[in-house]
């Protein structure tokens, strides 16, 4: 069968195709390629080598260090030999620097400092010590001293005492000026019983030392006029007034408060003396009153100054006197 086909009316012939003729190539000159896995183990290699140096070097700096540090502490050119003191007023610098020889002889790169500071510090008069080390040869001791402010009875015999109770010294001419009431009342028969108990004996003469202070921001009569405080009572200081024997008791708090009402009110005090009334007791314990306790000789009545009565009291070992505040 024969199939003719024709073309559509007014499309024009397409035009022939030509195709270029085909062109040599040059020839590209292919170079010589390495091996990947050649060129990997040549970089583990350098990397190992390059760890391994490193390595060597630290562990050859580590042992000079070490054999530097152990000849440093055995040379004799660090040997102690220079020992400055400074801060030494009561305290005997040359017993001071023979504690430390004696605790201490070698290589100052060997010393202990909180050590020896420590065993310093256990020392009556030295309240806190600084050290530093001068190479090659020098220890440079700084002493802070306590303060004596206290003299308290013990035992029979007077001691000093700083504010926190650390017994530091007989007392004696060297110390007349330091010019308080004796502190009485402590715990311990001798010097050393006292140091046994010094914890409970620090908390009372902490406390003479706030009744003192209270007193103190008072007129000058307010201390003069006390020669001791008893502080056997932990719950109730008693003052005991020159020149007298009664006793005056303040309670634990208020010190300065009750101690001025009594200073105010001192006119009936000296009246019931004149009175050839003897006073065992003063009591200030109670807030805006005052009671006096009479020895066990006299009488027994009281008497109220708010509203001028007189009663039988009944109360206390002899007489007691209430009268209110002014």
């Amino acid at each position: 069968m024969e199939i003719k086909t024709s073309k559509a009316h007014g499309v024009p012939d397409s035009p022939a195709v030509e195709v270029p003729p085909d062109r040599p190539r040059p020839a590209r000159k292919i170079g010589a390629q390495k091996s990947p896995r050649t060129k990997t183990l040549g970089a583990r290699i350098f990397g190992v080598v390059r760890v391994l140096a490193g390595v060597s070097l630290i562990a050859l700096l580590v042992m000079a260090a070490f054999a530097a540090y152990r000849y440093a502490h055995v040379t004799d050119l660090l040997r102690l030999r220079r020992i400055s003191i400074t801060g030494c007023r009561h305290a005997d610098s040359a017993k001071v620097e023979a504690l430390v020889r004696r605790n201490f002889q070698g290589n100052l790169l060997r010393l202990d400092l909180a050590q020896l500071r420590a065993r310093l510090e256990r020392e009556p008069w030295i309240r806190r010590a600084e050290i530093r080390r001068v190479l090659p040869e020098t220890l440079i001791v700084q002493v802070e001293e306590r303060v004596p402010s206290v003299v308290a009875e013990i035992g029979g015999e007077l001691q000093l005492l700083d504010e926190e109770g650390v017994l530091l010294d007989r007392y004696g001419p060297g110390y007349d000026k330091i010019d308080v009431p004796v502190f009485s009342g402590l715990k311990g028969g001798t010097a050393e019983e006292y140091q046994v108990l010094q914890e409970q004996n620090s908390a009372r003469v902490r406390t003479g030392v706030e009744v003192l202070k209270q007193l103190a921001s008072g007129p000058p009569e307010m201390t003069s006029a006390i020669s001791e405080i008893d502080l056997s009572d932990e719950s109730n200081v008693k003052l005991v007034l020159v020149d007298d024997t009664a006793s005056v008791y303040l309670g634990d708090r208020d010190f300065f408060k009750r101690f001025q009402m009594f200073l105010t009110n001192l006119t009936q005090y000296q009246g019931l003396k004149a009175e050839g009334k003897e006073v065992d007791v003063v009591d200030l314990r109670f807030d805006g009153q005052i009671w006096f306790y009479l020895r066990q000789t006299d009488a027994g009545q009281a008497v109220s100054k708010g509203n001028s009565a007189i009663r039988n009291a009944g109360t206390g070992p002899g007489q007691a006197m209430h009268r209110g505040k002014d």
